[in-house]
């Protein structure tokens, strides 16, 4: 075999398995953030009592979880209700090795990065459909078959969004697109439409609220995980806050420069100076995103289905169309 080849697979064996060991911390710092950013804006004082100023809580939520009876109803299709939990977190998983964390810091460096990032993202909707559908449950196949219509329905909004960015930046790369705003600055100087409709279809896409219709705890008691528990419950909600870490870094590849500071990248930081320097920047804009996203769940209530399905079709759909047209006779005029 060649040694490059051999190379290149060994690579991206060990980015792989370092993604998928990173992605439990990192959802257990968002369950953090988020019962203590919720619990401030209702003055609370939140988790204070596991470990200083509670910071393992989330720690213990997930082993909580873990502890739990781990069943399966009688009459579910047992292949297909166990599988389901992982199609969703490896969707979330896997969509991280596209990310360019630093320079010279992403698993996947590929010229086709955003098409890999929509096709494995997408996959997400399978799982979510298929725990509906097999947990023999009307609950359960009603939360699914939501999934499946706001999923699809947000996509297309999510989706031509972001052909903005690719139409500006003459690339599918997201190293590329950052480079490009390294020589022309940050892409939501041109992009003031494309980010709002990134923004709220991508927080539609990870169900979280105000869109989280597909749980809806009030109306279909938890939809798709009703009859899910232990281990393979806690795969669902950690899939949604790694998901819920994914869009905010992807919204700020796009828009906001990705590792780049607002000020010129130091000349003399290169090599492992320069990639710590530009990790620090992009986890700062990403959890930045984050706490925005917490903050529209203590404020938002959440909306009607057919609101729901409304605001994709007659609102973010015209939207991300308008701001194509835009960008292209913009690159035109300009000559970007």
């Amino acid at each position: 075999m060649d040694l490059d080849l051999l190379l290149g697979v060994g690579r991206f064996v060990l980015a792989t398995t370092l993604l998928l060991l990173l992605t439990v911390p990192t959802a257990f710092i968002i369950i953090y953030l988020e019962l203590k950013v919720i619990a401030l804006m209702q003055l609370r004082i939140g988790p204070n009592r596991v470990g200083p100023y509670g910071v393992f809580q989330s720690a213990i939520h997930g082993f909580k979880v873990l502890a739990k009876e781990d069943f399966t109803p009688d009459n579910a299709d047992r292949p297909i209700f166990t599988m389901a939990p992982w199609m969703v977190f490896m969707a979330a998983a896997m969509s991280m090795l596209v990310i360019p964390f630093a320079p010279g810091l992403v698993a996947l460096d590929s010229e086709i990065s955003v098409i890999y990032f929509f096709a494995i993202i997408g996959l997400s909707v399978v799982g979510l459909l298929v725990a509906g559908w097999a947990s023999y449950n009307k609950y359960s196949l009603l939360g699914g078959l939501r999934s499946a219509a706001q999923m699809v329905s947000y996509e297309i909004p999510l989706t031509l969004s972001i052909v903005g960015v690719v139409i500006l930046t003459g690339t599918l790369s997201f190293t590329e697109i950052i480079a490009w705003q390294h020589a022309h600055g940050w892409a939501i100087l041109w992009q003031w439409i494309g980010l709002p409709v990134f923004f709220i279809a991508s927080t539609a896409e990870i169900n979280r609220t105000p869109f989280d219709m597909v749980e809806a705890d009030s109306e279909i008691v938890a939809g798709f995980a009703t009859e899910y528990s232990g281990m393979r419950f806690g795969f669902f909600f950690f899939a949604e806050y790694v998901s819920l870490f994914i869009m905010s870094a992807i919204l700020v590849t796009l828009f906001f420069g990705g590792w780049l500071a607002p000020w010129p990248f130091p000349a003399q930081l290169s090599g492992f100076g320069g990639m710590i320097y530009g990790l620090f920047w992009f986890l700062l804009k990403t959890y930045f995103f984050v706490f925005v996203s917490i903050w529209a769940r203590a404020t938002l209530p959440r909306v009607r289905v057919d609101q729901l399905m409304g605001m994709a079709w007659k609102v973010l759909l015209p939207l991300a169309l308008v701001n194509l047209f835009v960008t292209a006779i913009v690159v035109l005029v300009f000559g970007l």
